[in-house]
């Protein structure tokens, strides 16, 4: 009798830890504590063989994480080194992945087999939408007149002729696509294929539009482009680790309904990290002539050489105003710019991840595709980078090229782009208005 007491008394004594585990009371739950030592069934002292074989399938998750995000992260260096126009290539084969990805949320294959040309319908939308954007970027920058003047004398005629028509070209390819969908329309599928067009044309708002102004932004310098994807990487990897190291130790409340793993200590933990590291990183990526210079034609390896604009150069800067000043910062005001990018990223741009969250419980699915093992698709890694993105080509625009002044450099890009009809107009305007015979004065 003794010896069958004794048999069965460490069973009370498992189950009370492994209740303080499950309830967060153990210093086990959080990986760190009591010291462990091997035991049957590989699990360790305060883990049951369970808790044990979760502990390690988090482990192989990080490192397969590690593995396959290891080599992204050097290739997107590397196309930061080979230059601007890689750069753009990138987002584009981005938001193809990115569409492909968000329109498979929807796909029926047996309704869709009794629709003609439907799945054409859809990236024909996606090709107009593109084409439209980038050809309205491209001839804004100067970057269509840039590839006309380097291409054969035949291609270059052709590329001037596309800069004129390039509207009409986008609207008749509209008109097409709209009129080949609505002739697709079938009885009995009405709702589906409208449902789906709606669907597309608002995958197109957040793949094509929300990432309209980032070409603009990549010509403008590198550091305009790395630093948010910097600042949504660096948060997200912030977040979650001192979520894994404070989640809910402090504030028991749960932080949203859409991801539950999330917690206030992530967020706010995320949020402070971010804030100190894009700090030192907007200073350190700023010393690079390579990173902060514009380009301003298509050129595959340009040579770059300016004098660093003074948003990127140490100053005194009183703030709030020169009028009213609470303090005086020493430092570039490419810092500041960041700080606040900063706060975006961690705050705000968060929610183009919940919202990623909300599409996959809708439609019940774990991860937009699986073509990086880890990491999902696409649209797993690149939910947060849509606003963040946004944020930063509406803050450049307001904040840093409304004070920039026109040098001589930029006009004679701009006459350069201007059809030959145009160019002649406006230089007779000029010798009319001022004289220039040798110096430039006002008539």
């Amino acid at each position: 009798m003794a010896t069958r007491r004794r048999g069965h008394s460490p069973k009370p004594s498992v189950r009370r830890e492994s209740e303080m585990s499950s309830d967060g009371g153990g210093e086990s739950s959080d990986g760190g504590g009591s010291p462990s030592s091997a035991s049957a069934g590989g699990a360790t002292r305060g883990l049951t063989p369970e808790q044990t074989k979760a502990g390690e399938s988090k482990l192989a998750k990080v490192l397969t994480r590690l593995k396959f995000g290891t080599p992204m992260i050097f290739a997107f260096f590397l196309l930061v080194w080979l230059g601007h126009p890689y750069m753009v290539g990138l987002v584009c084969l981005l938001q193809t992945g990115l569409f492909r990805e968000l329109v498979n949320v929807r796909y029926k294959p047996a309704k869709e087999r009794k629709v003609p040309m439907f799945r054409t319908c859809q990236w024909a939308m996606f090709a107009v939408a593109m084409v439209h954007v980038y050809g309205r970027v491209f001839v804004k920058l100067g970057l269509a007149h840039s590839v006309a003047h380097r291409a054969p004398p035949f291609m270059g005629s052709i590329v001037l002729k596309s800069i004129k028509y390039y509207r009409l070209v986008s609207f008749s390819a509209y008109v097409a696509v709209f009129i080949g969908f609505v002739l697709s329309l079938r009885p009995g599928l009405y709702k589906y294929q409208i449902g789906n067009a709606v669907w597309t044309v608002g995958v197109l708002m957040l793949v094509v539009w929300q990432i309209s102004g980032t070409t603009e932004l990549i010509f403008s310098g590198l550091v305009w482009f790395m630093l948010p994807c910097g600042l949504v990487v660096a948060n997200d990897c912030f977040a979650y680790f001192c979520g894994q190291a404070a989640g809910k130790k402090f504030i028991k409340a749960p932080f949203l309904a859409l991801s539950p793993n999330k917690t206030w200590e992530g967020f706010i933990g995320g949020f402070l990290c971010t804030a100190v590291w894009g700090w030192y990183f907007a200073e350190w990526i700023s010393r690079s002539q390579w990173l902060v210079c514009p380009q301003r034609n298509m050129d595959h390896f340009a040579s770059l050489d300016c004098e660093p604009d003074s948003v990127f150069q140490v100053q005194t800067i009183p703030w709030p105003s020169e009028d009213f000043v609470v303090m005086t910062f020493i430092c570039k005001p490419f810092q500041l710019h960041a700080a606040v990018l900063a706060i975006f990223a961690s705050v705000v741009a968060p929610f183009g991840g919940f919202f990623a969250s909300a599409i996959k419980r809708a439609y019940n699915i774990k991860d937009f595709d699986s073509l990086i093992p880890g990491h999902g698709g696409f649209m797993d890694r690149m939910d947060c980078q849509f606003l963040m993105l946004l944020c930063t080509n509406v803050h450049y625009r307001t904040f840093v090229q409304a004070a920039e002044t026109l040098s001589h450099e930029d006009l004679l890009r701009i006459i350069g782009a201007m059809v030959p009809a145009s160019r002649e107009a406006f230089l007779g305007k000029v010798l009319t208005e001022y004289n220039c015979t040798g110096t430039c004065w006002p008539a």
